[in-house]
């Protein structure tokens, strides 16, 4: 059985359409259960989008299933562009999820036509290359801090070179990062901020007041010996590159977060017991593309841990170099 993964890049605000639900009608009503009001009303759920590469249609159809019933398809554009790495988080064992907002209305009994359902279901998702995180998350004890509004790093012109090896085409990738507290000294004081480091690396840091607001969860967790973690986004391009945390403030974390025991460490390729067999490693970006014309990285530049040179391009080819990222 796949194991439930939520996609990335959720917003809160279902938008993306689903096609084919007028022939998945009970489907649909069947997600209101009880509470249907036949005058129209409105739900939330969590929808799996599932590859059919197998449908005779379409080999990149993507199937939308709530509560165990198929309830439409993604677009067949859209599907196009969704079905490489939701079908590569399917073969490692995943079930790709997100939010959907699902809406219907029973017409009422007229004229001898029968009362007749429709309805209609949107899911929140984000684009391709922003659905899964360009790195994984540490392999020692972490703990990630619930997504909140946007935070901005400071200080990352000093490690451009550091966040070069994550800049897409696109123009931006959700990373995992690790927040660390340190001492900046002045020549007359003191104080604590903020560190954000990526893949062990540090790429700037918080301001004094957004240090504020985060340094009492970090030291909650530090002092169980976990590691703080949080999704950020680095953007940019070779000449200007940018890092914003998504992360709640620590008067922001419910109770219920503070008391929950730290997520267990998922380390890939390794046989941990789960009641539906070895844990899969956490997905992680398709592949890190360099586009054409770019200079050849600076002397001693290496990719970052748990990357190599990709195999579909040997001998790489001069100056930059694509590169993948594997689950050894």
């Amino acid at each position: 059985m796949a194991i439930a993964f939520e996609l990335w890049g959720q917003r809160g605000y279902p938008h993306a359409d689903v096609v084919g639900e007028s022939n998945y009608r009970p489907a649909i009503r069947a997600v209101f259960g009880n509470d249907f009001k036949p005058h129209g009303c409105e739900t939330s759920a969590p929808a799996t989008l599932t590859p059919e590469p197998g449908n005779p249609h379409d080999r990149n159809a993507v199937g939308v299933w709530i509560r165990g019933k198929l309830v439409g398809y993604l677009p067949r554009e859209e599907a196009a562009r969704y079905s490489p790495i939701l079908t590569e988080l399917t073969s490692r064992g995943w079930a790709p999820q997100v939010n959907a907002r699902v809406w219907g209305e029973e017409w009422d009994e007229y004229e001898g036509r029968r009362a007749t359902f429709r309805g209609s279901v949107q899911l929140d998702l984000a684009e391709p290359h922003l659905i899964v995180p360009a790195n994984l998350p540490p392999s020692g004890e972490h703990r990630e801090l619930p997504r909140g509004s946007a935070i901005q790093v400071t200080g990352e012109e000093k490690h451009l070179a550091e966040l070069t090896p994550y800049l897409r085409p696109e123009g931006e990738c959700w990373v995992h990062v690790t927040l660390h507290d340190i001492v900046e000294q002045t020549a007359r004081t003191s104080k604590t901020l903020v560190e954000v480091r990526l893949d062990g690396v540090r790429v700037g840091q918080l301001s004094p007041k957004m240090s504020g607001d985060l340094l009492p969860a970090i030291h909650h967790l530090s002092a169980q010996g976990i590691v703080t973690v949080a999704r950020a986004i680095v953007k940019g391009n070779r000449i200007k590159a940018e890092v914003v945390l998504y992360a709640a403030r620590a008067h922001e974390l419910p109770d219920s977060w503070l008391g929950t025991p730290a997520t267990p460490v998922v380390i890939p390729g390794t046989e941990q017991p789960h009641e539906h067999g070895p844990i899969p490693g956490p997905p992680a970006g398709v592949r890190f593309v360099v586009p054409p014309g770019w200079p050849a990285p600076p002397d001693g530049w290496t990719p970052p841990p748990g990357w190599r040179p990709d195999p579909a391009w040997a001998p790489a080819p001069a100056g930059w170099q694509w590169w993948q990222m594997v689950w050894d």
